[in-house]
């Protein structure tokens, strides 16, 4: 089994998920509460818990669906805000996804204003 991650458009949901559920759940959540079609093959979904320890990543490809699990044994997967209205989820590039994945930060948060 090959995982080619190049020309598909990744999402990070930044809300906590429950992940005791498996595809089809985490499937149903990605279209119906958050619009993205990952039947086509072109979507990549990234779900985080509360806890950030773990993570979950739900594709497909012209072969079947994919649900790929992440654990991380030391530190957690960065906590990433969304303003009061958004949507609670994130474009990632495929080398952000890769950072994020590693349990290192994406974004860095300023010492001072000045």
């Amino acid at each position: 089994m090959n995982i080619h991650l190049q020309d598909v458009h990744v999402t990070l949901v930044i809300s906590p998920t429950d992940l005791r559920c498996g595809y089809h759940r985490l499937h149903s959540i990605a279209q119906d509460q958050l619009g993205i079609n990952l039947n086509d093959g072109k979507e990549a979904v990234v779900f985080i818990p509360k806890t950030r320890r773990i993570c979950k990543i739900i594709t497909s490809d012209n072969r079947g669906t994919m649900l790929l699990t992440r654990t991380l044994h030391h530190g957690r997967f960065e906590e990433l805000l969304v303003r009061v209205g958004e949507q609670a989820k994130c474009a990632l590039t495929l080398p952000e996804l890769e950072r994020f994945l590693n349990g290192e930060r994406l974004y860095y948060k300023a010492e001072s204003f000045w």
